[in-house]
């Protein structure tokens, strides 16, 4: 005969409704690591073309190779982390952290995804000062991923005043201030 819940037990478990995709902030930065290790150059063995053999045939051969380094991005973390990258942003705002289901240690989902994205946006900044990648499209990314902004700076003022002390003068009294008279 199968155990049966008690409707306590049953409401414990499912608190708050759907489950988080990870248990524990541990096991969020375990499978984080593993997706940079992945972009990060690193051997492996394969399968290689090694000539052709007397038959005509193709001769195989595994060998260790170095693998080149990819760049890191927040659509590759999603998908190696099998979430969306909305669900990436709904863990880094914090809407996961007040839950009883959080890690033991005290760490909180939305730093380990904080930490991921710092250091995906740290990658594109060393690639786009070093002149690795093209500034517009790194510019574009940075803008949209890690929250810089262009920015022009006006200053509204006049003669080093500011501009509401002028608000109560007609037009005429503006244009002597401007003609300087």
């Amino acid at each position: 005969m199968a155990d049966t819940e008690t409707p306590e037990q049953t409401e414990e478990k499912n608190k708050g409704g759907r489950p988080l995709k990870f248990k524990t902030v541990a096991e969020l930065k375990n499978q984080i690591e593993t997706y940079f290790n992945l972009c990060d150059p690193h051997t492996e063995m394969r399968r290689m073309e090694d000539g052709t053999k007397q038959d005509g045939s193709t001769n195989w051969v595994t060998r260790e190779v170095m693998t080149e380094q990819r760049p890191y991005t927040i659509l590759g973390l999603a998908r190696a982390l099998k979430t969306h990258r909305d669900t990436l942003l709904d863990y880094e705002s914090g809407m996961y952290d007040d839950r009883d289901d959080t890690d033991e240690s005290g760490e909180r989902f939305s730093d380990a995804i904080k930490e991921a994205k710092a250091r995906i946006n740290e990658q594109v900044e060393e690639r786009m000062m070093s002149g690795d990648a093209p500034a517009t499209p790194s510019i574009f990314w940075l803008k949209n991923n890690s929250n810089w902004k262009d920015r022009s700076e006006v200053d509204h003022t006049s003669k080093g005043e500011s501009i509401s002390q002028y608000s109560q003068l007609t037009t005429e009294e503006l244009r002597k201030l401007a003609s300087g008279g």
